[in-house]
């Protein structure tokens, strides 16, 4: 049943643009429980793992008025740069790929943002 829920859950993410703005009390409820606990918290990261959503901050606060961006890690837009940026501040990496690959790999995800360049600009 849980799992039902949580793909929903994710279904709401990936309907949001692949990041979502949830309270902790918000996720709690998507697991049937009521308070924050150290367990519960873990439980909670380890769900959200196993869905292949992220979460920052990295802890889930037991705090249930805290609030949580949770985005597809996995999925092309924002959320898959917010994962990129996540495990390079960690200094974790994506399975076989190096510091350096998840640079260029951030480099070309941003690339959208960057402000075109005029030809007049590139004529000088």
């Amino acid at each position: 049943m849980t799992e039902n829920r949580w793909d929903k859950y994710r279904t709401i993410i990936e309907s949001s643009g692949n990041f979502h703005v949830a309270g902790v009390h918000e996720l709690l409820r998507v697991m049937g429980k009521q308070r924050a606990g150290a367990i519960i918290v873990q439980d909670l990261e380890e769900a959200l793992a196993a869905h292949n959503i992220g979460h920052l901050p990295p802890r889930i606060p037991r705090d249930q008025n805290a609030k949580i961006l949770l985005y597809n890690q996995d999925m092309p837009g924002a959320g898959f740069v917010l994962h990129l940026v996540r495990q390079l501040v960690a200094g974790e990496t994506s399975a076989g790929a190096t510091t350096d690959q998840q640079i260029a790999m951030l480099s070309m995800s941003l690339g959208p943002y960057r402000p075109a360049l005029e030809k007049d600009a590139s004529s000088a």
